[in-house]
Order: structure tokens, then C-alpha cells, then sequence
């Protein structure tokens, strides 16, 4: 409680006391009016409730505002830095590993954020809010596991152009690396003939969907230690199923993520607006 609402408080206290303090007096002057000092008393005495509750209210309130923006705030600091993770393609490792901190320092903030909203409730707006703290985290990690996508490919790109390492790459490592490029096209070329192929022609492009991937483990044991295997994984991952924001579940995360945060804001209002502001 702030200390305007203490003083106020203490004031009606004392005030209340005053009263009493007068009332005991009076009485021993005089035996009569006992009815009229009890009534007295007793509206003081509601005078310091109504007061302490008002004041009770006008903290909660200003409790449970602090923790509603905090928690929008600490939102929108999340999807901010999962933006910017695609935002600046890259394919210096160091560059990708400081934003991805900068994704897992909002995402506490955000988890600690939402731990205030549970405490503050009430129960149904809480609820909204792990709504929105699940698909907030869902959106970022998609994000994030595209932009080590990115890297990756934006480092076979330049490993294929001869421009990775400094001085550059032997034509030997270059032409490996282009060929795995060449190779991971062509997979995903092939993919996309067999998701609208001719069914009359059932397995058309079965044999030839073997064939590419054969050349493209090929090519992408021929590579060279300039990129890791782990980093080759994730191209050949990328190729076979798509980036993770062009999945369905991608869309259906964002579209439940913003029907939730529209929710929190109409309950945060309407709660805000349900406690008396004197």
C-alpha cells in the first residue's frame, strides 16, 4: 500500500479515537446520552473501515495494473526479439548466438512476469495469460530454430561462392559445397512435384524422389569440417520439411496467440474497471 493510503488510514484512526477519547469524558461528566455516544462511536468507526477499504482497493488495483502491463510489456519484448532473430539473416555463429540469448533473457522475464499475474488472478485472466505465455514461447521457438536454419543456408551460400573463410575456400571445398546446394534444391523441387502429383500415375516420383536423396547424403558427406554436422542436419531438415513458419502449426499458434492477447486486454480492463478508484 502506498503511503498516501497509509496516512489516510492513520488519519481515520486517530480521528476515530479523538471521538472515543471525547465520548469517555463526557460520559463521566455525565450519566446520560449513552445511546447517542454508542451511535456516535459506532459511525466512526465505519467512517475508518470505509476508508481502509477504499484504500485496500485503490492499492489491489494498482497492484494487479502493475502486473497486467508488465506482463503485456514483457510479451511484446519476447516477440520483439524473436523478430529480430529473422529480421537480420546471418551467417556469423557469434552474431545468431547473441540475439538468441536476447530471446532467452525476454522469455524469463516474461515467465517471471506471468508468475505475478497467476499470484494477482484473478483465475480466468491467469488462465488467458498462460495462453498467451504457451503460444508467445511456441512463435519464438519456431523462430529460433528457423534463424539456425538460416545460418546455416546463408553459410553453404557463401561456402558455394568461395567466400566463407578468410582468403577464401580452395575450388575443391567450394564445388562441394555447390553441389550439396545444387542437391538440396533439387530435393525440394522434388517434393514439391510429389505433393501435386498426377495420381494416375501412383509412385511416378518415388524412384526419383530416391534418387535425389541419395545424391543429396552424397554431397553432403563430400563437405568439408567448415560446416558441422550438426549444421548439415538442419539444411537437409529445412529441405525435407519446410521452414517452420510456413508449417500449419506455426499459423494456428499465431492465430490462438492473438486471440489471447485481445482476451487479456478485454479482462485486464474490465477487472481494472471492476474496483471502485476511491
Amino acid at each position: 500500500m502506498d503511503l498516501q493510503g497509509v496516512g489516510a488510514i492513520a488519519a481515520a484512526v486517530v480521528a476515530a479515537v479523538s471521538v472515543l477519547t471525547v465520548l469517555i469524558v463526557g460520559l463521566r461528566q455525565s450519566g446520560a446520552g449513552m445511546q447517542q455516544a454508542q451511535a456516535t462511536y459506532s459511525a466512526a468507526l465505519d467512517a475508518v473501515t470505509a476508508q481502509a477499504t477504499a484504500s485496500h482497493n485503490q492499492w489491489r488495483r494498482g497492484t494487479q495494473r502493475d502486473a497486467y502491463a508488465a506482463f503485456l510489456l514483457a510479451d511484446h519484448q519476447v516477440r520483439e526479439a524473436a523478430d529480430r532473430l529473422l529480421a537480420e539473416p546471418t551467417s556469423d555463429r557469434s552474431f545468431l548466438d547473441g540475439l538468441m540469448a536476447e530471446v532467452s533473457r525476454a522469455k524469463a522475464a516474461m515467465r517471471a512476469a506471468y508468475v505475478v499475474v497467476d499470484l494477482e488472478g484473478p483465475s480466468g485472466l491467469a488462465f488467458t495469460a498462460d495462453s498467451i505465455l504457451t503460444h508467445a514461447f511456441l512463435v519464438a521457438e519456431a523462430n529460433q530454430r528457423e534463424a539456425v536454419m538460416e545460418r546455416a543456408w546463408h553459410q553453404l551460400v557463401e561456402m558455394s561462392e568461395g567466400n566463407w573463410l578468410a582468403g577464401g575456400m580452395t575450388a575443391v571445398s567450394r564445388d562441394r559445397a555447390r553441389a550439396f546446394l545444387e542437391c538440396l534444391v533439387r530435393v525440394q523441387v522434388t517434393i514439391a512435384a510429389r505433393s501435386s502429383e498426377d495420381y494416375s500415375r501412383p509412385g511416378a516420383t518415388d524412384g526419383e524422389m530416391g534418387e535425389r536423396m541419395a545424391e543429396v547424403v552424397t554431397a553432403m558427406g563430400r563437405v568439408g569440417e567448415e560446416l558441422s554436422p550438426r549444421d548439415k542436419s538442419v539444411l537437409l531438415n529445412m529441405h525435407l520439411q519446410g521452414r517452420p513458419r510456413q508449417q500449419s502449426d506455426y499459423e494456428e499458434w499465431t492465430a490462438e496467440l492473438e486471440r489471447a492477447r485481445a482476451e487479456f486486454v478485454l479482462a485486464a480492463r474490465t477487472e481494472l474497471g471492476a474496483h471502485p478508484s476511491t
